[in-house]
């Protein structure tokens, strides 16, 4: 039985989704996968169960058929601090074997993710470097390229974990980047033990929002629902006159338009212009009824918000780039993606 532990150096770089390729890859080669997360921070109850958001959907998509229980043991029910100074490490440490045991019997390999860095949890003995040494865990980081400094990071980590840290897979890179990884394999990972195994494209795709995510994050009011759920890959703030926006409009691909509800010119103008893919209309003024006639026409969107413009992109831009790997759509294209761009071979024959 083989066993990968997947950690980052920083939040949000890309862990689950790779965990839910390779998992789906590896299922289609016919092995019989596992997933395992040790301590998981983001919970949330569904029904009468705590659980770890990010654990519990990547469960899901991976259809394992395990307790949940036993896929994320540690789940903090009160804040950190307060679940330091009250829990007792080497009962943590025991659950976690045990979960890991069931979780990995009759299993071919298990897909273990770390926590949201590799270093949280370090006050309770769960942080990634005691669960890779515990469960003798190889290690693939994910590195998500957000400045240059993210090779100190993975030096950094590497004198954490030792020889365990293998594997480095670079995600969400721009394409003028790539000229650097190279050297940058070379002369700072190869020496280091570590081998550089694949680099994953940004996709806008999968830095997207789907239209209901949109509004479940604003607690927006459906003026205008399509049957179709939409993917929006970025935002244009509508507080110009219709001739410059026009540009605008003609420019972007999957976009919403966030405007005050009391713009009708610019929202008219961006159902002409068919980019426009969502309307956020803030403010709490509903529109005329002529536009949402057209908009019900046309199968956009229109999402009614009830705080202003500013507080409305402050929100999205907090959630945006965070949606988690839940649709068809956003599973394939991972998926693809880890295909053409990941060595498999070389991160499971070593």
């Amino acid at each position: 039985m083989r066993s990968l532990l997947v950690s980052s150096v920083e939040e949000y770089s890309g862990k689950s989704a790779v965990i839910i390729a390779l998992g789906l890859i590896l299922r289609e080669k016919g092995f019989k996968v596992g997933y395992f997360k040790p301590f998981g921070v983001g919970t949330t109850r569904i029904g009468d169960q705590l659980v770890d958001e990010d654990a519990y959907n990547t469960a899901c998509v991976l259809d394992t058929g395990d307790d949940m229980e036993d896929v994320c043991p540690i789940k903090p029910d009160s804040p950190y601090v307060e679940f330091v100074r009250s829990a007792d490490p080497e009962d943590l440490k025991k659950r976690v074997m045990d979960s890991y045991n069931r979780i990995s019997a009759g299993k071919d390999i298990v897909l273990v993710e770390g926590a949201i860095e590799y270093k949280v949890g370090r006050a309770l003995g769960l942080y990634d470097p005691d669960v890779s040494s515990a469960l003798d865990l190889e290690v693939l980081m994910v590195v998500k390229y957000t400045n240059d400094f993210v090779i100190d990071r993975i030096l950094t980590a590497r004198e954490l974990f030792g020889e365990r840290l293998k594997f480095v897979l670079f995600n969400q890179l721009a394409g003028y980047k790539k000229t650097y990884l190279k050297s940058i394999a070379e002369r700072f990972l190869r020496p280091n033990g570590m081998e550089l195994i694949g680099v994953l494209p940004h996709d806008p795709l999968l830095a997207g929002l789907f239209a209901s995510e949109i509004a479940d994050a604003l607690n927006g009011e459906w003026l205008v629902k399509p049957e179709e759920d939409v993917i929006i890959e970025e935002f244009l703030i509508g507080a110009m006159s219709p001739p410059s926006a026009l540009k605008y409009f003609r420019r972007v691909r999957q976009a919403a338009l966030i405007t005050g509800g009391d713009r009708a010119d610019l929202q008219n103008l961006a159902l002409e212009t068919g980019n426009i893919k969502c309307i956020l209309l803030t403010g709490n003024l509903e529109p005329p009824g002529t536009m949402l006639g057209k908009a019900e026409e046309k199968g956009v969107p229109v999402i009614l918000v009830a705080d202003d413009t500013l507080t409305t992109v402050e929100k999205l831009d907090e959630v945006f780039g965070k949606a988690r790997i839940k649709s068809d759509v956003k599973i394939g294209r991972i998926k693809e993606l880890v295909e053409r761009f990941v060595d498999l071979e070389k991160l499971m024959m070593e």
